[in-house]
Protein backbone atom coordinates (compact mmCIF):
# COMPACT_ATOMS: atom_id res chain seq x y z
CA UNK A 1 0.00 0.00 0.00
CA UNK A 2 1.33 3.21 -1.04
CA UNK A 3 1.33 6.54 1.66
CA UNK A 4 -1.20 9.13 0.41
CA UNK A 5 -0.17 12.07 -1.04
CA UNK A 6 -0.84 16.01 -0.50
CA UNK A 7 -1.47 15.90 -4.46
CA UNK A 8 -3.82 13.07 -3.87
CA UNK A 9 -6.04 14.87 -1.29
CA UNK A 10 -6.26 18.15 -3.22
CA UNK A 11 -7.44 15.86 -6.24
CA UNK A 12 -10.31 14.47 -3.65
CA UNK A 13 -11.67 18.48 -2.28
CA UNK A 14 -11.55 19.76 -5.91
CA UNK A 15 -13.57 16.74 -7.01
CA UNK A 16 -15.99 16.85 -4.00
CA UNK A 17 -16.25 21.17 -4.19
CA UNK A 18 -17.01 20.42 -8.31
CA UNK A 19 -19.89 18.20 -7.42
CA UNK A 20 -21.33 20.93 -5.02
CA UNK A 21 -20.03 19.58 -1.77
CA UNK A 22 -19.25 22.36 1.18
CA UNK A 23 -15.83 21.54 1.97
CA UNK A 24 -16.10 24.13 5.49
CA UNK A 25 -19.21 21.43 6.40
CA UNK A 26 -17.29 18.23 6.03
CA UNK A 27 -14.90 16.91 9.05
CA UNK A 28 -11.87 15.36 8.89
CA UNK A 29 -11.52 11.98 10.69
CA UNK A 30 -8.93 9.39 11.29
CA UNK A 31 -9.20 5.40 12.36
CA UNK A 32 -6.33 3.18 12.51
CA UNK A 33 -9.10 0.28 10.28
CA UNK A 34 -12.74 -0.21 9.60
CA UNK A 35 -13.10 -1.46 13.13
CA UNK A 36 -11.59 0.87 15.30
CA UNK A 37 -12.76 4.29 17.11
CA UNK A 38 -12.78 7.61 14.88
CA UNK A 39 -10.75 10.37 15.97
CA UNK A 40 -12.14 14.07 14.86
CA UNK A 41 -8.78 15.68 13.49
CA UNK A 42 -8.35 19.01 14.67
CA UNK A 43 -5.27 20.40 13.16
CA UNK A 44 -2.46 19.63 10.47
CA UNK A 45 1.10 20.39 10.86
CA UNK A 46 4.26 19.89 8.97
CA UNK A 47 6.16 17.19 9.88
CA UNK A 48 9.04 15.75 8.24
CA UNK A 49 11.97 17.48 6.11
CA UNK A 50 14.40 16.03 3.29
CA UNK A 51 17.70 15.09 5.53
CA UNK A 52 20.27 16.85 3.22
CA UNK A 53 18.59 20.16 3.28
CA UNK A 54 16.12 20.21 5.94
CA UNK A 55 13.68 22.89 3.16
CA UNK A 56 11.81 20.70 1.66
CA UNK A 57 8.53 18.95 3.34
CA UNK A 58 8.19 15.42 3.16
CA UNK A 59 5.26 14.63 5.17
CA UNK A 60 2.26 16.61 6.79
CA UNK A 61 0.53 15.16 10.02
CA UNK A 62 -2.85 15.01 11.25
CA UNK A 63 -4.09 15.48 14.77
CA UNK A 64 -6.57 14.80 17.02
CA UNK A 65 -5.36 16.93 20.07
CA UNK A 66 -3.07 19.67 20.17
CA UNK A 67 -0.44 20.72 23.12
CA UNK A 68 -1.01 23.81 24.61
Amino acid sequence: MKPLTAQTLLDLFSQLREEGHNLSKITINYRTNHYSDVEVCTCIEEDLFDEETNNELRSLVLMADILE
